[in-house]
């Protein structure tokens, strides 16, 4: 069950998928989870249909929380990865969160991409791929009910 200082975050970048990431950030907060999307640049964000999210807090910003993150979600299905690979703060970010044995929901999930970018290899026991976009809302209340320990 996550303590008080316990967050969750979603990945905000340049053509994420707004739907999913709404719909995670809906969900969660409506179980009462510290919900804390991340830009992961400083500057206006669009997602694959053209909405912009205001992020709650910057990359940089996020760094110093990530020892409290219970787990982190990527709205991407695409290979969002080859835009920010160069950034050394989102591999940190994965590094810091990966360390806390954190839960990862991703679109894609592929080990191959992850040693390219630079990432680490996240172990297959903490991903969870996420479904569909018929399923959303029923899996994104069911991560919810997981991360609070609620039954």
């Amino acid at each position: 069950m996550p303590g008080s200082k316990d967050y969750v975050f979603v990945l905000w970048g340049d053509g994420f998928d707004e739907a999913v990431a709404i719909i995670f950030i809906t969900e969660l907060r409506e179980a009462g989870l510290p919900v804390r999307v991340v830009g992961l640049t400083p500057h206006r964000l669009s997602g694959a249909r053209g909405l912009a999210l205001v992020s709650d807090l910057t990359l940089d910003q996020a760094l110093p929380l990530a020892c409290e993150v219970v787990c982190l979600i990527v709205p991407s299905s695409s290979r969002w990865g080859e835009r920010y690979k160069n950034d050394p703060r989102v591999s940190e970010l994965f590094k810091r969160v990966n360390s806390n044995q954190a839960r990862f929901v991703m679109g894609v999930f592929d080990e191959t991409m992850q040693i390219r970018w630079g990432l680490p290899v996240l172990s297959s026991e903490n991903v969870v791929v996420y479904p569909e976009i018929e399923n959303m809302i029923e899996f994104a209340r069911e991560t919810a009910t997981f991360l609070s320990g609620s039954d």
